[in-house]
């Protein structure tokens, strides 16, 4: 025990000391929730808030809170969030609602010698009526419908020669894209199948994480339980796996430039093409994105109700209103930084910024004739060497050492290591040169007749893929217990790249047929189909989680089931919503500019 004690306090010196049940049992509980039914039900004024402590003299309680408080593995106990039936708990006269929620909570929740002062709250109110944003939203949505219908009746009583564009509306056409593998039989292009599979996995990853994360933003009736499951060894696969969104960007990056080096086969590319690559990227993540986004700040507040609602997903809508211009110029990660509508889309921001780039560097490669693969990997090292130098000046760290409770329950507001870095673009920029130069590695071993599909060293590389990703996580907990300025700056630099690297090998192990089992698994024909419901799934799957958790009437009691079971139910109705949006918007649009460029 003596050993175990002195290689906890090596390895996890944040570790050092703990509390008593019976010391925690003296603090302010966190949440509260009065029933909610009943209030409304009655007529009554229901409030939820959040509320800083102070004290009013010399408080030996205060002074405990703020020690168990000044642990960053614990929630700021200094807060409390309440949710009362005000007219019922705490009747008085008294017009101004701050100053009687304040009492009220002073009176019901604290020991003498404590203050509350609220920090936010909000009130149930009426229905609002339909306000221009929501009316405008409703018009687009009609406006897809009909269009999809008009398409689909064409396609089915047409005649032989068929007008492309407005095919390209047609619900049975699309569906039909849907399902398919790759018609033309280029080996080329069927060799990249099984990255469908990958976005897939990737994506259900990414959505166990925000499943994680969101119950942090709920009334929970253990709160203690997040604050001790956070520093279990197997949570690192969440607090250390956020790098495996570094996957999506290589890849991204990679099709991007090999499509371009395909088409320069047969015709001349250059900076002239640059407005065209621009306007297809924009048109492939735009409408989709912008769609949902425009949901959430209309009707998402509007599609529940319950005592947490208003507070959570209607605080959110609100964002979603005032930063839905920056979203559709893809700078609200850049804008107002610590608030943020629909926390995944800052990897949409990121992909169209990192997309400029590249589309700039792919078409200026080919104009000029440079060597690609070696200014790529001098970008590559340079581009680690920026984000080190930036996070050593800067003090940015890694999502490794910022992952806190509090931090999560308000989605690292005032944290800059996850505002200027996390959902930076520069960020993500050595992931983006090393898709580029894979790209070009990969198309250049082909010209030249090189065979990787039975190179012993890439198949062991292959099978060792996800080994290593997994050693890579789980090594955080070792990591996390080095925190001085210069380590932590090294391991922000050299964290993302690396599994940016890992993710190469397996991607380039994928297309060129290195036989193993994730390749047969992968390569599955409804992954395919699931795959090409990416977008959608990734942009609707927050609305979804938030929506099944937030109308909650009851504090929620967290656990590993009921969050894995909040995980299954958002992934079943995040890729049945997913459908109709992919029909509906996503491939029309991108039908009619195929139509409208091959005319």
């Amino acid at each position: 025990m003596r050993l175990l004690a002195i290689f906890c306090a090596l390895v996890c010196p944040a570790l050092a000391r703990e509390y008593t049940e019976l010391e925690r049992s003296q603090l302010p509980r966190l949440y509260h929730l009065d029933d909610y039914e009943r209030c409304v039900g009655l007529g009554g004024l229901y409030c939820t808030g959040t509320f800083r402590l102070y004290p009013e003299k010399d408080s030996m309680a205060y002074k405990f809170i703020k020690e168990y408080a000044s642990d960053p593995r614990h929630f700021d106990r200094t807060l409390l969030h309440r949710g009362y039936c005000l007219s019922a708990r705490c009747p008085t006269h008294e017009a101004n609602t701050t100053l009687r929620f304040e009492r009220c909570v002073e009176q019901h929740a604290l020991v003498p010698g404590l203050r509350a002062a609220m920090v936010t709250h909000s009130c149930s109110t009426r229905v609002e009526e339909v306000d221009t944003p929501q009316r405008i939203f409703l018009y687009v949505v009609v406006l897809f419908v009909a269009l999809n219908v008009l398409g689909t009746m064409y396609d089915l009583v047409g005649g032989e020669k068929k007008n492309k564009f407005i095919v390209a509306w047609s619900v049975r056409a699309n569906w039909r894209r849907l399902v398919s593998t790759y018609e033309d039989g280029d080996p080329r292009l069927s060799a990249l199948a099984p990255i469908q599979g990958v976005r897939v996995v990737l994506l259900v990853l990414v959505m166990m994480t925000h499943s994680a994360e969101i119950q942090h933003k709920l009334y929970q009736y253990n709160p203690n339980y997040l604050e001790q499951i956070l520093n279990h060894p197997v949570t690192m696969l969440i607090r250390n796996g956020s790098a495996l969104v570094q996957g999506f960007v290589v890849i991204s990056n990679f099709l991007f430039a090999y499509s371009l080096l395909l088409i320069a086969r047969n015709r001349q590319l250059g900076l002239a093409q640059l407005p065209m690559c621009l306007l297809h990227r924009f048109l492939r993540l735009a409408p989709v994105h912008l769609l949902v986004v425009g949901f959430a700040a209309t009707w998402w507040r509007r599609a529940g109700d319950g005592p947490q609602w208003h507070s959570i997903v209607g605080a959110e809508s609100d964002v979603c209103r005032r930063k839905f211009f920056s979203h559709a110029f893809f700078l609200h990660n850049l804008v107002n930084t610590d608030e943020h509508c629909l926390l995944q889309t800052w990897f949409i921001a990121v992909d169209m910024q990192l997309y400029i780039v590249a589309s700039v560097l792919t078409l200026w490669l080919m104009e000029k004739k440079k060597r690609a693969v070696p200014l790529l990997t001098a970008l590559f090292f340079g581009s680690c060497l920026m984000n080190m130098c930036l996070a050593y000046i800067n003090d940015w760290k890694s999502l490794l050492y910022i992952m806190l409770p509090e931090n999560v329950r308000t989605t690292f507001r005032g944290v800059p290591s996850f505002s200027r870095f996390y959902v930076a673009p520069w960020g993500s920029l050595p992931a983006c040169f090393l898709g580029l130069l894979l790209a070009h590695l990969h198309y250049h071993m082909q010209e030249n007749g090189y065979k990787l599909a039975k190179s012993k060293i890439l198949y062991l590389c292959s099978h060792s893929a996800v080994p290593l990703h997994v050693a890579c996580i789980m090594a955080g907990n070792y990591v996390r217990a080095h925190t001085g300025r210069l380590a932590t700056a090294l391991y922000a630099a050299v964290e993302r790249p690396a599994f940016a690297l890992l993710s190469a090998v397996y991607v380039i192990a994928l297309v060129n047929h290195v036989d193993n089992i994730y390749r047969r698994l992968l390569s599955l024909r409804l992954l395919q189909a699931l795959g090409r419901l990416s977008l959608a799934v990734l942009m609707l799957h927050w609305c979804v989680n938030m929506m099944l958790v937030a109308s909650r009437r009851t504090l929620s009691e967290v656990s590993v089931g009921n969050i894995a079971s909040d995980l299954i139910s958002t992934i079943w109705w995040t890729y049945v919503l997913a459908l109709p949006l992919t029909l509906l918007v996503e491939s029309p649009i991108q039908k009619t500019f195929s139509a409208f460029i091959s005319s």
